[in-house]
């Protein structure tokens, strides 16, 4: 994630993610939304925005 909000702040495009860490850092992201949302308000805002909370968030 750091790459990305470092390219957005200088204008330019996010470098290619490594796939590996895409998907530590989704799985980590997703626990840490669930145990602070709960699994229903997660699989609403993944699937269904217009039953989801305002605002999901991992952090």
């Amino acid at each position: 994630m750091h790459s990305d909000d470092l390219a957005v702040s200088v204008g330019v495009p996010t470098p290619p993610l490594d796939p590996g860490a895409v998907d530590t850092v989704i799985g980590l992201l997703s626990r840490l939304a669930v145990r602070r949302h709960g699994p229903v308000n997660v699989l609403r805002a993944l699937s269904r925005a217009e039953r989801a909370p305002a605002l999901i968030n991992a952090i």
